[in-house]
């Protein structure tokens, strides 16, 4: 949604546009009745700079994945241009992103989101539109990770030695968030 994109060689080119930068992770509180849980995962419009950490967590996903091209002013708007390799696109299932998640050391949060407490490492977003098969393994390619820090991480820990998932709450247009 965040990007225009073109082929050239064995590279897909990416280019941001609008001003959009995907999204990026974290909790809410929401006004809610009291046999509800207040906090809430949530789905934010990312900076420039929370785009530009998503893509080097993916690099370290997937060493190589992302390459920065370069940024374009465009006046009143920045556009960052990337590129991946190109990929066929090869379907995955659910429980096939579920495996290769767990192989990789990481618990399951929601039902497309997963955190690997060894390294604080967080990945949401991993649905079958955002992985691939290459020969024998899944890419992650437009996946949302990040590091859990505060309120968020220790939401995530709340969670999962509850033995619960979380569920993403995002509105019809997200905002930036308010710190």
């Amino acid at each position: 949604m965040e990007h225009d994109w073109f082929r050239e060689g064995e590279r897909v080119f990416k280019v941001t546009r609008d001003g959009i930068f995907g999204l990026s992770p974290g909790i809410d509180l929401a006004l809610v009745s009291s046999d509800m849980e207040a906090r809430r995962f949530h789905l934010w419009e990312a900076s420039p700079i929370e785009y530009l950490e998503r893509l080097h967590l993916q690099n370290e996903l997937v060493a190589g994945l992302n390459r920065l091209e370069g940024i374009l002013d465009q006046g009143d708007d920045l556009a960052i241009v990337t590129s991946q390799p190109r990929f066929d696109i090869v379907p995955v299932t659910l429980e096939e992103i579920d495996a290769w998640f767990a192989a990789q050391g990481f618990q399951k949060v929601t039902a497309c989101g997963y955190y690997r407490a060894e390294d604080n490492l967080g990945v949401f977003d991993a649905h079958a539109k955002n992985l691939i098969r290459f020969e024998h393994d899944l890419i992650p390619f437009d996946v949302i990770p990040c590091r859990p820090a505060g309120g968020f991480l220790k939401f995530i820990a709340d969670t999962l030695a509850a033995g619960h998932s979380l569920t993403a709450v995002r509105t019809v247009s997200t905002s930036p968030r308010i710190i």
